[in-house]
């Protein structure tokens, strides 16, 4: 079941003082280095009032009722709508290799290998479609919480023509219990346990192919007795979550300002003309990308035709990216709109490029809205690996503090250029500076594993 509040704008509240009397003033003072400050004290004052936000958790959906507050009034009408997370999106997967792995051994050792190895086959063509590609095949009903999405609309004067959804999501990742950092105890905690389940799944492979030999039987004999090192996995995720300022609650700041802008940019007489803007924040990210797939399936007539630009991880001014592909490698998200959108990036002087999402890095909301048929991209400014930057994403150093407001000033300029060609129709005509094709992306090295 899902509902939708609606909130009519009455009336802007000034930027500064004595700005209510005469709108039209001081319009230029709504520069992005101001808008970036407001955005990250927003994200203070926000995780002051609910902490972490575990997906569809109760702080979470306080969090999206302020979230629509503070869109009221910049927007034409704010939503709510409920969605149905399964929590179990990352740990089930886990929790069936430890209860599937004394099962496959003893099928093997009975004679039973084929059925071992089918086992262990259909479990890891589950896994992959599930955790690698993003498409759960189905929800686990009794770990199923309601989470909330959020989004505003802002119409234009004139007969709408485009439209533009900034998106960005405000729950938060859990924490793990095991920290790939300390690397000799994750080996043995985590690491040790997925290699014997692939060699259980092997020896069922040689076993149904091969004589079952005296060494091939103590063999798994001895890995049956290593079944209590499965005990790392089924308590893999901490009940504790991160802050997410970062990842990704500033960059539901980051839209709130956006919106912040073009109302006022309205009331001071300047609306845009044929361009619908949707300010969409998101549940349900960090497990799946559940909040957007299903908001965007909900809301096919007001998103049809749009150009999507969601914000996930802007940490580094100097890490500007926009995402060609998405889930693990796997979505193709919109390349023209991604290099165009470095086009613009390069033509303010900033420095950015366009390339995919790294392989294990997971996924960000723009692949939903690919799905759905529209021209999609990501802006990140993180390090993705822990040895060229410090990786604070998905961490308990997640803070505001982490965050350069420089880059979330480079976010805001950049997608305020944009509505300004799209409203303009000029989207697709080059800037002085053509772009020069992106660099294949590079093959980062994780040190630690992540669920984007």
């Amino acid at each position: 079941m899902r509902y939708s509040l609606f909130h009519k704008r009455l009336k802007t509240p000034p930027l500064v003082e004595g700005q209510k009397d005469n709108p039209t003033q001081k319009i230029e003072r709504l520069k992005a280095g101001r808008l970036a400050s407001t955005a990250l004290a927003l994200t203070r004052s926000l995780l002051e009032q609910f902490g972490p936000r575990p997906s569809g958790s109760d702080a979470c959906r306080q969090a999206a009722a302020e979230i629509e507050r503070s869109l009221a009034p910049f927007c034409d009408r704010t939503e709510q709508s409920e969605v149905t997370l399964d929590l179990t999106f990352h740990s089930l997967p886990l929790s069936l290799m430890a209860y599937l792995y004394p099962v496959l051994l003893l099928l093997a050792l009975f004679k039973l290998p084929l059925l071992s190895l089918l086992l262990f086959g259909l479990y890891g063509g589950w896994v992959v479609i599930t955790l690698y590609y993003y498409r759960p095949l189905f929800k686990v009903r009794g770990k199923s919480v309601t989470g909330i999405n959020v989004h505003g609309t802002l119409e234009p004067k004139g007969e709408v023509r485009h439209t533009v959804i900034f998106s960005a999501h405000h729950d938060s990742a859990r924490l793990h219990r095991h920290n790939r950092l300390d690397r000799s105890r994750y080996l043995v905690t985590v690491a040790l346990p997925i290699l014997l389940f692939a060699l259980a799944g092997l020896l069922s492979f040689i076993r149904l192919f091969g004589p079952m030999g005296i060494g091939m039987t103590i063999i798994q004999v001895v890995m049956l007795a290593l079944t209590p090192r499965f005990v790392a996995l089924l308590r893999f995720y901490d009940d504790r979550a991160t802050p997410g300022a970062g990842d990704n609650l500033n960059s539901t700041s980051l839209i709130i300002q956006l919106a912040r802008y073009f109302g006022w940019k309205r009331t001071g007489g300047e609306p845009l003309e044929s361009t619908r803007l949707i300010f969409c924040s998101f549940d349900g990210e960090e497990i799946g990308l559940q909040g957007s797939t299903a908001w965007y399936e909900e809301q096919k007539e007001l998103v049809a035709g749009a150009v999507v630009l969601n914000f996930d991880s802007i940490y580094w001014a100097d890490s500007l990216t926009f995402l060609e592909r998405d889930v693990n490698g796997t979505q193709p998200l919109s390349s023209p709109l991604a290099r165009r959108c470095v086009d613009i990036a390069r033509s303010m002087g900033y420095e950015a490029k366009s390339e995919s999402i790294p392989r294990l890095a997971g996924a960000t909301d723009a692949a939903s809205a690919s799905r759905a048929g529209l021209e999609a991209t990501t802006l990140t400014a993180a390090g993705w690996d822990d040895q060229s930057k410090g990786a604070p994403y998905h961490s308990e150093g997640d803070t505001v503090e982490a965050i350069e407001a420089k880059a979330v000033e480079m976010a805001i300029s950049i997608a305020i250029r944009l509505v300004e060609h799209v409203d303009g129709e000029t989207l697709w005509e080059t800037e002085d500076e053509e772009v020069k094709p992106p660099e294949p992306s590079r093959s980062l090295s994780f040190s630690r594993l992540t669920h984007r």
